[in-house]
């Protein structure tokens, strides 16, 4: 897979762009005031470890099916 097939996977990929609006959404919220910035650092990380954990699963399920499990 080229640099260009991976990054258009990226950019249509639902995930990527649930990640995307999901720190949107922290950084309004720190930027108003609502949460200060430790607490938006630990649900940045959150959001990235749930992007991360997802991309594991869609992973495993191809390495699966190309092993015929």
């Amino acid at each position: 897979m080229t640099l260009s097939e991976k990054l258009k996977a990226l950019l249509t990929s639902r995930k990527f762009w649930a990640l995307i609006a999901g720190l949107a959404a922290i950084a309004g919220t720190l930027a108003t005031g609502q949460i200060d910035s430790w607490q938006a650092l630990q649900a940045a990380i959150a959001a990235l470890a749930v992007y991360s954990t997802g991309i594991a699963l869609v992973d495993a399920g191809a390495a699966r099916s190309t092993r015929g499990y």
